[in-house]
Parts: structure tokens; sequence; C-alpha cells
């Protein structure tokens, strides 16, 4: 996988201009139409993918994708945070049902867009730098909702008494790490039955 070396990411390109709050419609789709394209493309291809074959692959010019994201490393923080927040709303939609086994569901699709994200993952964490930080109501909102589907597997005896929120978002960045170690990125079944693996030990012992 043809990946370039990460360059310490400025605080003040780095920053979530993030959001498309604030941009006119067209921009709007524009900005989401090059995130996802480059997310593709990243997971595909790995990071070396010229910003001008993103845009050309989402359908804008190149200066429409250096007005929004001026560096490559503010493009790869820019999908992480897209990436959050429609976990974020898949989070809400599951809260919002009564299934007692949610979390499972949620804390699966954590793991296989960390697996999928891997390359840009590894980026920013190489850049040093920490979408937690840049973006906390994203992280925060996150792991209110786990906390809040954990809590209603425990109440169903579906997860361990002893486990936390804490230690579960620590198990779910654990499964990043594992998957790209057994280089299972590119392998949904492998990087799935990681996951299993991880998952079953939140389960009650028999």
């Amino acid at each position: 996988m043809n990946e370039q070396q990460p360059q310490p990411i400025p605080f003040e390109s780095a920053t979530p201009r993030g959001s498309s709050r604030g941009l006119r419609a067209d921009a709007r789709r524009n900005r989401q139409a090059v995130l996802h394209t480059a997310q593709r493309l990243f997971a595909r291809k790995g990071l070396g993918v010229p910003l001008d074959e993103i845009a050309r692959q989402a359908g804008v010019g190149p200066g429409t994708v250096h007005r929004h994201f001026p560096t490559k490393e503010s493009l790869y923080l820019a999908v992480s945070i897209d990436q959050l927040e429609h976990l974020v709303s898949d989070a809400a939609t599951l809260t919002a049902t009564d299934d007692p086994a949610a979390v499972f569901t949620l804390l699966s699709r954590m793991m296989a867009n960390g697996a999928e994200n891997g390359a840009v993952k590894s980026a920013l964490t190489a850049a040093e730098f920490d979408v937690r930080v840049v973006a906390p109501e994203i992280a925060v909102a996150l792991t209110g909702h786990v906390a809040d589907l954990l809590d209603r597997a425990r109440a169903a005896a579906l997860v361990r008494d002893d486990i936390t929120v804490e230690e579960v978002m620590a198990l779910v960045a654990g499964a990043f790490t594992a998957i790209h170690h057994a280089d299972a990125q590119s392998s949904p079944p492998r990087a799935t039955h990681i996951a299993n693996v991880i998952l079953d030990g939140l389960r009650p012992r028999p």
C-alpha cells in the first residue's frame, strides 16, 4: 500500500471548518462528495492518492478540494471527523430503539469503521493529532451513546457487570490495533472475526 509520511498538522488548518455548517448548499454537497471519495480511495489505495485524483472522482475541480482542505493532513482529519459524525448518527438511531443488544451492533460498526479507515487513523496518530481534542463534542456524544446502550445491555444481563464505558472504548481502540497487526484491514471477514472475539469478552461468564 502506497502511504506517504504524514506531516504535523497545524491547528489552524486542522480545525474542522470541519463541519459543513455555514456553507451554501452546493458547497456543502461538494465538500461531502470530496470526503466520501477521499475515504473510499484512502481505504482502497492508501494515503498517497493525489488530491487531483480525489477531485476528479468526486466530480469537482482541484480548486474546490484545496479550498475546503488546504493540506492533505486537513483532509485526513476531516475524513475521520466525518466518519465519527456518521457513527454518532447511527448511535442515536440505535439508542432510540429498545433493542437490549444494540450496544454490540454499535461497537461492531465502530470496529469495522476503524478497520476501513486504518490508514487515516494511523496518519493522524503519527502526526500526534487527536480527534478527541479537535472535535470533543463528537467524541463525548459517541461515548455517551455507548454508555447508554451499555447500561441497557447490562440491565438485560447481556454484558458483564464489571465493565465500564471507558474500558469498552479502550477495547474498541485496541481492536483497531489488533486488526492492523493481523493485516486484516482489507479482509472484512477476518476483521469481523477479530472484532467478535473482542466483543465476546463483554458477555457475562457462563
